[in-house]
């Protein structure tokens, strides 16, 4: 059934791929130096090291709760050793995706719109946003959890609309 999901998300993300729009689509120029700068001036004014960690806090309860669901043998000791290794390993892997995504924004974004974006969250409301955002985030959370079985459950009667899904298991019906 993990299977099935994880093919069903793979439809969804190629789905997503194939609908967007042909710009963003398109190889974007190679980011220049003044490019890149704004960049990681923009991922400091962002905070973006504790934004990621603030990210993974807040989804580490719903993990836990996954996992004890697949495995409720899982005893207490092991969920907070597990919780721990997840937020060590996501530190490591941030700080990669972060030096990848540096280039991605500086060639996707215009300098304009990086000095503006650097001016906003430089300002009080940007700073504002981000100081609100992992209040917003746990507030979010339970709401896209709440959602994401209805999602799965409609993106899985849409893919067998379509093709012949009788060896695949049904994600569980939402909660009403």
């Amino acid at each position: 059934m993990l299977n099935a999901r994880r093919r069903l998300a793979g439809l969804a993300l190629a789905a997503a791929c194939l609908t967007a729009t042909p710009a963003l689509c398109a190889d974007a120029p190679a980011p220049n130096a003044h490019g890149l700068e704004l960049s990681r001036h923009l991922f400091a004014e962002m905070h973006m090291d504790r934004r990621m960690d603030g990210m993974m806090k807040n989804m580490m309860p719903a993990m836990v709760a996954q996992m004890r669901k697949a495995n409720p043998a899982i005893t207490d000791e092991q969920a907070q050793i597990l919780g721990e290794a997840v937020t060590e390993a996501s530190q490591g892997l941030m700080a990669k995706v972060t030096d990848q995504m540096i280039p991605l924004y500086a060639s996707t974004f215009t300098e304009k719109e990086l000095q503006d974006l650097v001016a906003f969250y430089d300002g009080p409301s940007g700073q504002a946003m981000l100081a609100k955002m992992p209040i917003l985030m746990a507030k979010v959370t339970p709401v896209m959890a709440e959602l994401m079985p209805g999602m799965t459950a409609d993106v899985h009667r849409r893919v067998c609309a379509k093709i012949d899904c009788s060896k695949m298991a049904a994600p569980p019906a939402p909660k009403s």
